[in-house]
């Protein structure tokens, strides 16, 4: 193998490790700020989620995940129960004070892969 393909190899292998390391750390967030009330699968069913009326969001809903946009998410997670763009209805805590802009961002692709794979 030449110098260049080496290097290219090496790149990749650490760009590749530091995306887990990131995705790591954001299912890490997840469990600490969001399992409680979303639940460790994200269907909404966490030990605080079970017993609130309404329930919280169940993110393995294959219609929530087609209808909401990624920017949404981020508002909703910024400004909890005020967010002006999904009208949460729930108690939901703002992060904006506890989480930096980074790690709400980083939320998404966690919560985008608790959509179901079957399409339900």
């Amino acid at each position: 193998m030449n110098t260049r393909k080496w290097i290219l190899l090496a790149a990749t292998s650490m760009c590749a490790a530091s995306l887990s390391a990131a995705t790591d750390a954001s299912k890490i967030i997840y469990e600490g700020k969001c399992s409680k009330c979303h639940g460790p699968q994200g269907d909404g069913m966490g030990k605080v989620g079970r017993s609130m009326d309404p329930k919280p969001t169940d993110f393995t809903a294959d219609k929530w995940q087609t209808s909401v946009k990624d920017a949404d998410i981020m508002e909703a997670i910024t400004n909890g129960s005020k967010s002006t763009k999904l009208k949460i209805g729930r108690k939901m805590t703002p992060f904006v004070a506890r989480l930096s802009k980074d790690q709400i961002q980083s939320l998404v692709p966690v919560i985008r892969g608790f959509k179901k794979s079957d399409g339900k």
